[in-house]
């Protein structure tokens, strides 16, 4: 098994301490119902019983104590504390199946639903709407999108606000009914070929990545609009998986970068500091996936291997420049990775190396490598799955959580 090579780092990593939490339950969800599990003893149990609906998505609000999913592609349930099943609150009139995101605001009460309709005829632009839902059940529209954007709606991760394109120009709105400012200067080719526009962890920046697709480079800008800054100003510097994964402390993005195009298909993930624009190569030329960040900011999981077939999952700390790989067989598709709120477990969803039929299989891994063990088996197929929230007190009453 051959590890990626690291770059040699010229600015270091510096490490700060972060307080523990408690030990966190994955919840995940399978033809056969919605489950919550604890990772230390691979004990579950059923939150919501089985049915004939897919799940799509999961969202927990920040204290654990809420849960919204998506069924059958087009209907959003809440789970309430103290509630015996889950409330409908919301289903999806688009004329095709739609993409429905969910964001909790920090109120832990308020709902943001996100609903992308795709266009009805070929050339036609997708539909995009908001919606507000509360726990009174009340859901209202926010109807302050332009008619037409030129990118999708990028929702801040305390749900308070959203960016979008239009007109040429990168514009944020509050989800309060404020009215949407411009925060580019000059028109400009933002968002090509789908590219994010990425909110920093406390939603005080965002990063985007401006040109012609693909050549665009990689900037930053204040919410605000001010101190905005190109980040990769190489010239015909170039993007093919737009990815934009910004540290938990908000002082780093990593990213794919292409190694030697249009001559290579290969990637290197890179590194690039948002406040000196300094950029590092962390991994040699090869084929990456299940990119994720440590809470710490200090560690990166990723998948590595010479095709989706045979992948290897591994752990690099940014401190020490250490490679640990965390699984000892090759597997395929490990599509993503997360760690759990504490850092103590990393999750991640694979297909054994000889299943022909694709079945994701949840494991869960120690960083040092240690504990590997798939918990699912072999004849269930885990989508999606999500950490648990773990604050200091969680009212988990209406989960069916046994004390």
């Amino acid at each position: 098994m051959i590890q990626p090579s690291v770059a040699v780092f010229t600015t270091a990593i510096v490490a700060f301490a972060i307080t523990a939490a408690p030990a966190a339950d994955l919840s995940f969800a399978t033809p056969n119902g919605l489950f919550r599990l604890e990772p230390d003893s691979g004990d579950r149990e059923a939150l919501l019983p089985e049915g004939d609906r897919p799940f799509n998505t999961l969202a927990w609000s920040r204290s654990g104590e809420r849960l919204a999913i998506v069924q059958n592609y087009g209907e959003v349930y809440r789970v309430e504390p103290g509630a015996d099943s889950p409330k409908l609150v919301f289903s999806s009139d688009c004329q095709r199946l739609p993409t429905i995101d969910l964001v909790w605001q920090l109120d832990g009460e308020t709902l943001v639903i996100k609903q992308r309709c795709p266009a009805p005829t070929a050339g036609a632009p997708a539909e995009l709407e908001l919606f507000l839902s509360r726990p009174t059940g009340e859901v209202t529209a926010f109807n302050s999108l332009p008619d037409s954007p030129e990118s999708d709606v990028f929702v801040a991760p305390d749900g308070s606000q959203i960016a979008y394109v239009t007109g040429q120009h990168i514009f944020v709105a509050g989800l309060d009914g404020s009215r949407p400012r411009r925060i580019t200067q000059t028109p400009g080719i933002y968002g090509a070929a789908g590219s994010p526009l990425a909110w920093s962890p406390d939603g005080t920046q965002l990063a985007f990545y401006e040109g012609n697709y693909p050549f665009q480079r990689l900037n930053v800008v204040r919410a605000d609009g001010g101190d905005r800054r190109v980040l990769t100003p190489e010239a015909n510097f170039q993007i093919y998986r737009s990815i934009v994964l910004w540290s938990p402390d908000g002082r780093y993005i990593a990213y794919y970068r292409p190694h030697n195009p249009p001559l290579s298909n290969q990637e290197i993930i890179a590194l690039v500091n948002v406040n000196t624009g300094e950029t590092q190569s962390l991994t040699r030329p090869g084929f990456y996936d299940a990119l994720s960040w440590a809470p710490n900011g200090q560690q990166l999981a990723f998948a590595s291997g010479a095709q989706a077939g045979r992948q290897t999952l591994f752990r690099m700390d940014l401190v020490s420049q250490e490679f640990t790989a965390l699984t000892n067989q090759p597997l395929q598709n490990i599509l993503d990775s997360q760690w759990s709120p504490d850092g103590e477990w990393i999750a991640f969803t694979a297909t054994p190396p000889d299943d022909s039929l694709g079945t994701q299989v949840l494991h869960r891994v120690q960083p040092d490598g240690t504990a590997l063990s798939p918990l699912t088996a072999l004849d269930e197929y885990v989508y999606p799955f999500a950490w648990v929230p773990t604050p200091i007190e969680t009212n988990t009453q209406g989960l069916n959580k046994t004390p």
